[in-house]
């Protein structure tokens, strides 16, 4: 057996090393297979670097070449553990099986060669001669075996390499760099599937920069003759290693309003994106994600500084993304419209991460028919967020799949000061009795039936409810001569705090950030019209004045919430799960244009956020309708929500793992459909 040196490579940004050198600081190899589009960062600080095809051209799959000839060679890592004492086709064909679900990886394209790793302690690991006949099932041409395999004795007509190296590459498939001489090594590169953004959910695409630990990379691909970005999109199996955490092989996106190392941060207006420079750190919730084994696939876009909802097409920085459910004409609804948008319409992200300070994460989760969290508010570390308003910023995430969601919601409650899960789920429901009354029966059936065998699954007691704004006036709460409901008496206080807080925190610096930049000395930032009038209106010395007191009620009506109506329990967490619906019918459109405006007033969800308590959103169903754009029956999703008390957002996702093992919910699929027509 002939001894080779691997030389393995993650995609680095090269510096000339003279100054009269031309040296691209990224080539990447692009390619189409089974109609879908791959890319793969070729590394350039390589003497057997080979050009890919010519200028615009996508080569239809990758060359299959000897190795003594040079070019591609698709190539699949498989990383093997202790304990074991010797490889057997059985290990062998059991670890490739795994391989399959993965939507990068396929046997066709990357199994001609098998890169094993060994991960363990031992050396001299055995290979069983049973090795040999499965790499002849599997089509393996080109076998590179860890140094601590001993491969005496496999008798087989595959070429068979023993590599040492130190370096520890992901699972999945790659591209070998194969040499044109016997002397220099081999180049291996992770291969990315790519995938279009129709939807325009993304502000960017990135991926992970191997130059500096933690550090990502702005960074998508555009195709010869493709209208949008395709984002960079890893394979699932590239983090599943031995000691992957609980989230590896998921894919996710970030609200642009998230600072992440290495890339920049838009807050979804064109002067921010210019006026700051790329950011030096990770705010925790995205940190959180990535130590558990996500993959961060980009930056998703937002109403600017999350003020409001979309304006469809009224837009003056970066217009609203799409909703892929029923007709295509749906609002995504807002703030967090890019996370709502990219989990309703891609299989390929599977969870996206939003912020919600008065429903941005739960009306996005509505409209598209997924799953929204929306945690306790102070649990989580708001650094590095764009303030909207500090006593009611969350971040928060969207999902398709139960299981998922769960998965990331107790990573990210993992050592914060949440109750534990206890023992006992809550006993009594408490339903909303101020909800709108349906338009759609449909709708309000499915919502009855779904409460009546939510109850019976968890043991639930369903005879109470909840009139907020006639519990409010009993108790007097604005100690006014005259009781005052929660809508006249707070009328102010959303406008006033994020008003005042947008400009002090964004409005005020940008300004200043913006006026200093060569070439706009003195200017002010173009804004849109929405976050014009709320920092005019913040700067107002009537709102200045007010500000104190609206702080002051906001508090006093949160305090009153959680003390008279979704109090705690020693025994369950909550006294209560709280139970009612956002359900609307279709009628809040892309076709109609929103009116500039910023965010005041009372609605339907708003005490969530003042009383800091944690909430979801999920869908149980959907429903037919008569599109009158498509001029056809069409599908929307209906969705409740559930609440706990304070601190107890444990208790929502044992709720939900309870509620998806009884079969009451279940995974929603991505795109026009949330759910299979039967």
């Amino acid at each position: 057996m002939r001894r080779d040196t691997i030389v393995v490579a993650a995609a680095l940004l090269m510096q000339p090393a003279f100054a009269g050198f031309i040296q691209p600081a990224l080539q990447a190899l692009t390619w189409k297979f089974n109609g879908t589009d791959f890319w793969a960062p070729v590394h350039l600080d390589s003497a057997v670097y080979h050009l890919q095809s010519r200028a615009g051209v996508i080569t239809n799959s990758l060359s299959k070449r000897g190795s003594s000839s040079g070019g591609y060679l698709g190539c699949t890592v498989l990383t093997i553990s202790d304990p074991i004492e010797s490889l057997s086709s059985a290990i062998l064909d059991s670890l490739l099986s795994e391989y399959e679900i993965d939507d990068v990886w396929s046997a066709e394209q990357f199994l001609d060669c098998l890169f094993i790793q060994y991960n363990g302690t031992k050396n001299g690991v055995a290979l069983s001669s049973s090795v040999a006949d499965s790499l002849g099932r599997h089509g393996v041409e080109h076998l590179f075996l860890h140094s601590a395999f001993n491969a005496t004795g496999l008798a087989t007509t595959v070429g068979v390499s023993i590599v040492e190296s130190n370096c520890e590459l992901g699972n999945g498939p790659y591209v070998v760099t194969l040499p044109d001489c016997e002397e220099g090594g081999l180049s291996m590169t992770p291969v990315y599937a790519l995938h279009p953004d129709n939807y325009e959910a993304f502000m960017y695409g990135s991926y992970v920069d191997a130059t500096e630990a933690g550090r990502h990379q702005q960074l998508h691909v555009s195709l010869p003759g493709t209208r949008v970005p395709d984002i960079i999109v890893p394979s699932r199996l590239s983090s599943t290693t031995p000691v992957a955490g609980p989230l590896a092989g998921l894919r996710f996106g970030v609200k642009d309003i998230f600072h992440i190392k290495g890339l920049k941060t838009s807050g979804g207006s064109r002067a921010y994106y210019e006026a700051y420079g790329y950011q030096n750190y990770t705010t925790e919730t995205v940190q959180l994600c990535e130590n558990a084994g996500a993959s961060l696939i980009g930056k998703l876009r937002t109403i600017t500084f999350a003020l409001g909802t979309p304006r469809n097409g009224m837009s003056v920085d970066f217009h609203d993304p799409w909703n892929a459910r029923g007709d295509g004409y749906m609002s995504t609804g807002g703030s967090s419209s890019g996370s709502g948008a990219a989990v309703t319409a891609y299989d390929w992200v599977d969870f996206a991460l939003g912020s919600d300070t008065g429903g941005s994460v739960r009306f996005p989760a509505r409209f598209g028919g997924v799953y929204g969290y929306k945690p306790t508010h102070g649990i989580y570390n708001l650094t590095g967020i764009l303030v909207a308003i500090a006593e009611q910023d969350t971040p928060g995430f969207l999902a398709r799949s139960p299981g998922i969601f769960t998965r990331v919601g107790r990573v990210w409650a993992d050592g914060k000061p949440l109750a534990p899960s206890p023992e006992v789920l809550p006993r009594k429901m408490l339903r909303y009795d101020e909800q709108a009354a349906f338009t759609q029966p449909a709708a309000a059936e499915m919502i009855k039936n779904f409460f009546v065998h939510m109850a019976r699954v968890l043991d639930l007691s369903d005879n109470q409810s909840v009139n907020i704004t006639k519990r409010f006036l009993d108790s007097n709460v604005s100690e006014t001569a005259s009781p005052q409901t929660p809508a006249v008496w707070m009328n102010n206080v959303y406008s006033d705090l994020n008003n005042v807080q947008g400009w002090d925190e964004i409005g005020a610096p940008l300004a200043t950030a913006y006026g200093e930049i060569p070439g706009r000395e003195g200017a002010f930032p173009p804004i849109e019209p929405p976050v014009n009038m709320s920092w005019t209106d913040g700067r107002d010395p009537t709102t200045r004045a007010r500000y104190p007191e609206s702080q002051r009620r906001r508090q006093v009506f949160g305090d009153w919430f959680n003390r008279e109506i979704l109090p705690g329990n020693n025994e369950t967490c909550s006294e209560y799960l709280f139970a009612h619906s956002y359900h609307i019918p279709p009628n809040t459109v892309k076709t109609d244009p929103a009116e500039a405006r910023y965010v005041t007033g009372w609605y339907d969800g708003l005490y969530v956020n003042y009383a800091k308590m944690p909430e979801i959103v999920v869908p149980i169903g959907q429903i037919e309708y008569r599109s009158k754009y498509t001029n056809r029956t069409e599908w929307q999703t209906v969705t409740v929500a559930l609440g706990v008390a304070k601190g107890c957002d444990l208790v929502l996702f044992d709720v939900v793992d309870k509620l998806a093992e009884a079969g009451l919910l279940k995974e929603v699929m991505a795109g026009v459909l949330a759910y299979p027509l039967t």
